[in-house]
């Protein structure tokens, strides 16, 4: 049976942009499911009145052609009887531009009628294995009569040959016993004309993987919220299954990875193994990105080295994504893609391919220039760019659609999309050369499961649409070109952007280069290592651009609070020793809370002391050979030591040059970056006497002994001659 098909509105890229009201206003009203009765406003799809009956889609109608009808499954509820109830089918000439194509979202058909009929009973179609009824409607076109039997045949009154395109059809179901219409619903009849085949649109659909608000604080603290959770988890199941063989682009979180496999639940044990499975899936691309959703021209322009924090975010990216056994991301290292969610200005552009990205997905607005004349399906290369590379654009309508099915339902929503998607296969016929359109949600919101389930149902067998990976597309579409009677671009410039971002940059930065130092002071073990990393993600967490100012100011404020509980884990001790004699050892202690080794580098500065290289009386098992550096204003002895024990002992020969009370700084910084990771102070009391001194003592000392022994030798001499002369006098 032909696939089903299905469309999407867009703020577009085309000609006729849709202005963001309008997109507001069809974002609520996706075209449709329930009209309203009597003369009352028609109600958007999927809504009701209290007491209406609805009108939906079970799944996306199937593809017309001369071997196969209009097939559409409904669903019908309320409170009404189906025996109550007629269908009404009023089928529209084909769309001829997307201009027409946007006016139909809304739920308002447009152009002339080509095939109706009025009150078939629903009690006389099929019943549907959903609960609903089936609608099986022939097609004769150019004169080809259609296979199949229904209540009645649409004949499209065209030529052979130029059959093929979009038919809206609106369908209205009614109420007999009013007279009333109660529901409205307006989808597409799609003809394929084999007389009109051209080469398949590429269509590359690309799925993020990750978490709405993954936990910012480290892996395991806290477990992943259930909500987000849930909703993962039914991505994952659309995409599993039978659908598993649609080729499609996947995008694991590499922030929801690391989550998920620091919570030990089973539900989050379920999720990882099944987002693993996913990237394993043939025909499938696993595509690597940042650790978190990240505004690449923001996070440039706004940190000092911002190029550092962009490779940061996609090394750890890549890192994470790469430790999950079996998770298929193999082209991490070589950068096979990035897909923006905004601009990208030639700094982002030059920091991006200098970490090997040549391929990218940008939304329209990241180009200057007039919109093109037929949808952008051809790759162009950004000039101006430092480095080479090609880009195509996305396409924000179908993106949104994939978000929300809005009040439609997610059928509606898928059949939308598909719609679109073969409106653009036959917006340029004749064109042998491939062409490609590309939906990539923003991964701060995600996709829903049930528009996805039910488009990866319609593109299965879809003769007019081929789902692709991004690295097929890139490979198949060429530069460039003429699409029908337009040439498309070979070249765009990338939009300029402003400078003014709330990104906290210069706080970035600063913690940047105090955790460079830690990283490089504790890596050396795994325990170490892992918290590093844990600091690390704090980080790169603060730089999401799904936060705003303020809350990625907190999440800097948080990263601070981290480090800096980390650094108390160190301490040197701070008290008084004595050296009695002129060198001496003395141990400076290093105490270390922290549950892994440190590796830092120990210097101690004075003025008044001189240290010396020699061996300590106690030997050093924990640091190398100290490095000694004399100059006028002082002496400095450096040692990289290992701290291994709570309680470590340094010794230090010194040599105090004079007696007295001095300072001794001692430091501990990172091998790297030079971060200082612990201070403190030693009071030396110098006892000893210097050899100086001790000379001039016993110089002295000598002096006065000889004074000393020459009076007491003079003295009694003295004294014996006067008392010769006393003799004399007397005699």
């Amino acid at each position: 049976m032909a696939p089903a098909r299905g469309g999407d509105r867009t703020d577009r890229r085309h000609r006729c942009p849709v202005p963001t009201g309008r997109l507001l206003a069809v974002l609520g009203a996706t075209a449709l499911a329930v009209g309203v009765a009597g003369t009352a406003p028609r109600a958007a799809a999927g809504t009701a009145r209290a007491s209406g009956t609805t009108l939906s889609l079970l799944a996306p109608p199937t593809v017309a052609g001369p071997g196969s009808p209009f097939d559409v499954r409904l669903g019908v509820s309320g409170p009404v009887a189906p025996t109550g109830l007629t269908v009404g089918v009023t089928v529209y000439a084909h769309l001829l531009d997307l201009t027409q194509f946007d006016e139909t979202l809304d739920g308002s058909p447009v152009g002339s009628v080509v095939a109706s009929s009025d009150a078939i009973p629903v009690s006389s179609l099929p019943a549907d294995p959903q609960g609903g009824v089936d609608l099986k409607v022939p097609v004769t076109a150019g004169g080809v009569t259609g296979a199949g039997t229904g209540p009645f045949t649409a004949d499209l009154t065209c030529q052979l040959g130029s059959c093929g395109g979009v038919y809206p059809v609106e369908l209205k179901l009614t109420d007999t016993a009013t007279g009333t219409v109660t529901a409205r619903l307006l989808t597409y009849l799609v003809y394929t004309d084999p007389a009109g085949d051209i080469e398949p649109l590429r269509f590359a659909l690309v799925v993020p993987l990750a978490l709405a608000s993954p936990p910012a604080g480290p892996p395991g603290a806290t477990g992943v919220p259930a909500q987000s959770l849930g909703g993962l988890i039914a991505v994952e199941s659309a995409l599993s299954g039978p659908r598993a063989s649609v080729p499609l682009t996947v995008i694991p979180g590499p922030a929801t990875v690391e989550a998920l496999g620091g919570d030990r639940s089973e539900r989050a044990r379920t999720a990882l193994s099944s987002l693993v499975s996913l990237t394993t899936d043939p025909g499938r691309q696993t595509l690597c990105g940042p650790f978190v959703p990240v505004d690449a021209s923001a996070l440039v322009s706004a940190t000092s080295g911002g190029i550092t924090e962009l490779a940061e975010q996609v090394r750890r990216g890549a890192q994470v994504l790469g430790s999950v056994p079996g998770l298929h991301a193999g082209g991490c290292a070589a950068g096979e893609g990035w897909v923006a969610d905004g601009t990208l200005d030639t700094a982002a552009l030059d920091a991006l391919g200098s970490l090997g990205f040549s391929e990218m997905v940008i939304p329209p607005g990241a180009v200057t220039g007039p919109p093109s004349s037929t949808t952008p399906t051809r790759r162009f290369t950004l000039s101006g760019a430092p480095h080479a590379v090609t880009a195509i654009l996305s396409d924000p309508g179908l993106s949104d659609l994939l978000r929300s099915p809005g009040r439609g339902g997610p059928a509606l929503a898928a059949d939308q999309i598909l719609a679109e998607l073969e409106f653009d296969y036959y917006e340029a016929q004749n064109t042998p050369a491939p062409r490609g359109v590309v939906a990539a949600p923003p991964t701060t919101a995600g996709v829903d499961p049930a528009v996805v389930a039910d488009l990866l149902d319609g593109l299965q067998n879809n003769p007019m649409v081929e789902p692709a990976t991004l690295a097929t597309l890139f490979t198949d579409v060429p530069v460039g070109g003429t699409v029908g009677r337009f040439a498309q671009p070979s070249s765009r410039r990338p939009a300029g952007v402003g400078n003014a971002t709330g990104l906290p940059g210069p706080a970035i930065a600063a913690a940047r280069a105090q955790w460079t130092g830690f990283s490089a002071a504790v890596s050396g073990s795994p325990a170490g290592a892992a918290v590093a990393a844990g600091l690390d993600d704090q980080l790169l967490v603060a730089e999401s651009r799904l936060l705003s100012p303020d809350q990625q100011r907190a999440g800097v404020a948080r990263f601070e609070d981290t480090f800096h509980h980390q650094l108390s884990l160190l301490s040197i001790t701070s008290r008084e020793v004595r050296l009695t004699a002129r060198t001496g050892s003395v141990p400076i202690t290093v105490i270390k809370n922290a549950p892994y080794p440190v590796e830092a580098v120990l210097t101690v500065t004075s003025d008044k002391i001189a240290f010396s290289a020699g061996s300590a009386q106690v030997p050093n098992t924990e640091c190398r050979t100290p490095v000694v550096t004399n100059s006028a204003g002082g002496s400095s002895v450096s040692s990289l030591c290992t701290f291994v024990h709570g309680t470590n002992a340094v010794y230090i020969e010194m040599r105090s040059r004079v007696s007295g009370d001095f300072r001794v700084s001692v430091t501990l910084s990172s091998p790297q970056a030079g971060l200082e990771l612990a201070s403190g102070q030693l009071t030396v009391r110098s006892m000893s006497t210097s050899a100086v001194a001790i000379a001039l003592s016993v110089a002295a000392g000598a002096v006065l002994l000889g004074w000393w022994g020459r009076t007491m030798w003079r003295n009694p001499r003295t004294r014996r001659g006067a008392h010769r002369r006393g003799r004399g006098d007397g005699s």
